[in-house]
């Protein structure tokens, strides 16, 4: 089908400005500085302290995915082929540590450092103890890239080979070779979360380079330091997005038996018993402890409601920034996805790969390109209302409503567009009478994903923030560091709660939406 010849330009032009223009404007930063001094001489930043963040920001990263992989891997493999009770069930409590803020488990594991201390005979404040609370809190992309893989692959292909060989063969020469572009896929994900994340590392007091980016602007306020010590970051998880891509580019995972084979299930025996003892090991250091150690540091309701009264209007500006933002995104990714998906020419393979590029982006860098961006005179404005906050949360976010757009519109025939545009002319007709209506789900999923990361964003709301505003992340940061323990608690919990109660309210309408879908056809 033949685009409107105005969708394609509009939609890159906008694209370029709200997400891509911050990101370059940082990128050039290092050699069109107006700052005095020569490239050389600041690159004399990048000595053994160069050296030291390196090791750090990578050991942490490679550390990260290891763990994910030792925990992901064989947890989607016993939710999804492993007869244990309650499979539905226990895969959906298996996501919950996703939706903890990483910074929130590192505050709960900084409380219990001595405790860290007897069982590992480490210091959480160390790169080793990074490594293990961004495990907890990453590990749900390993588990569900696999579990995603898992879903796709041809249960022909498994039924054949199980006629000539037995299960464990099987499953460790059809099933894994099939899952491994996946895995891998989760893997380079969790590396590259780890690599640009802030607040842990932060928190846990590990220098690694989104630290002594935020240092150099902030604290020394040198512009270009920042931008250098960001460049090699964003190169290497360029670098690994394009490799991503290549990997997973015309690989087809999908299910041709109509979903009408029983799926294949394994048999654990007596090995039930420690496949379950090892989901409630990992559910419990990831989900409950967090959630028991904060109820036992806020103390008494008492603290709940002064710190409730006192954050009320908090608690809304969070909601109605994540509400707008995700609703933009939602909006803006649609159209990206789109031409994505249906433009199949090199303006369509360029944008694809520009959607991928923030995901490349320290959180902390993005901020900096904001400010240098809205921070005009012409624009002014915009940098000095909330509407700068929305546009980090598009410009960070808009990846995963993208990601998850384009394998909503996979599902749809484009010979569906083709017959409407037999009795309608016009193209928008067309997108709301018929591919909307068919992406609703994946647009509904979007939006979540969308408003629970921008409502526990901390990173680049972090410098952007408007005089005078708070949302409830940027609320505890401040307070964690003015050493009022019990406040920050408490706060963490109303923010957790707020999450769970939004994401329940969604699973519910999700379901109730898809059955009425389900029982029209």
């Amino acid at each position: 089908m033949k685009l409107p010849r105005f969708l394609i330009p509009s939609i890159i032009t906008l694209f370029f400005i709200i997400v891509l223009l911050p990101i370059f404007s940082m990128m050039v930063v290092p050699f069109f500085s107006e700052i005095p001094g020569s490239l050389a001489s600041d690159c004399s930043l990048f000595d053994s302290r160069h050296l030291t963040l390196a090791r750090n920001s990578l050991g942490l990263a490679v550390g990260t995915t290891a763990l994910c992989l030792i925990i992901g891997v064989p947890l989607a493999f016993l939710l999804s082929r492993a007869n244990l009770w309650g499979n539905g069930i226990l895969s959906i409590i298996s996501i919950i540590p996703i939706l903890i803020p990483p910074y929130i488990h590192a505050i709960v594991w900084t409380n219990l450092n001595d405790y860290f201390k007897c069982i590992f005979h480490c210091d959480v404040h160390s790169l080793w103890g990074a490594m293990f609370v961004l495990t907890l809190a990453y590990f749900p992309f390993v588990a569900l890239a696999t579990q995603g893989g898992l879903r796709r692959i041809d249960r022909n292909m498994e039924e054949a080979s199980l006629l000539y060989h037995g299960r464990w063969k099987t499953l460790t020469r059809i099933t894994f070779p099939l899952v491994m572009p996946h895995i891998f896929s989760g893997a380079i994900f969790v590396f590259i979360f780890s690599l640009i994340d802030f607040c842990v590392p932060d928190i846990l007091r590990v220098r690694v380079y989104p630290i002594e980016i935020f240092i150099q602007f902030s604290a020394f306020y040198n512009e270009r330091a920042a931008a250098l010590f960001s460049l090699p970051l964003i190169v290497i998880a360029i670098l690994l997005i394009v490799l991503q891509r290549w990997y997973m580019k015309d690989r087809a995972y999908i299910q041709v038996s109509l979903g009408l084979a029983k799926e294949i299930t394994y048999n654990l025996g007596w090995f039930i018993i420690p496949a379950c003892c090892f989901f409630f090991i990992i559910l419990g250091l990831s989900t409950i402890l967090p959630l028991v150690v904060l109820l036992n540091t806020a103390g008494s309701f008492s603290n709940y409601s002064m710190i409730f009264s006192t954050s009320i209007e908090q608690i809304l500006y969070s909601f109605i920034l994540a509400f707008i933002g995700a609703v933009l995104v939602m909006s803006l990714s649609f159209f990206v996805s789109y031409i994505i998906e249906r433009a199949k020419t090199l303006t369509g393979t360029l944008l694809g790969f520009a959607s991928f590029i923030p995901l490349a982006i320290p959180a902390i860098t993005l901020g900096m390109g904001l400010i240098k961006v809205w921070n005009q005179p012409v624009v002014s404005i915009i940098y000095g209302s909330s509407f700068i906050v929305i546009l980090g949360y598009i410009a960070r976010f808009i990846p995963f409503s993208t990601i998850i757009g384009i394998a909503g519109l996979k599902q749809i025939n484009p010979c569906l567009e083709e017959a409407a545009f037999l009795s309608t002319a016009r193209w928008i007709k067309v997108i709301r009478g018929i591919v909307v209506p068919l992406s609703q789900k994946s647009l509904a999923i979007g939006f979540f994903f969308v408003f629970i990361l921008s409502f526990g964003e901390l990173s680049t709301t972090l410098l952007i923030i408007p005089p005078g505003r708070q949302t409830i992340p940027i609320k505890i940061y401040n307070l964690m560091h003015y050493g009022a323990h019990q406040m920050v608690a408490a706060l963490c919990l109303i923010l957790i709660l707020i999450i769970f109660s939004f994401s329940g309210l969604f699973l519910l309408l999700y379901k109730k939406f898809t059955k009425n879908i389900r029982c029209s056809l």
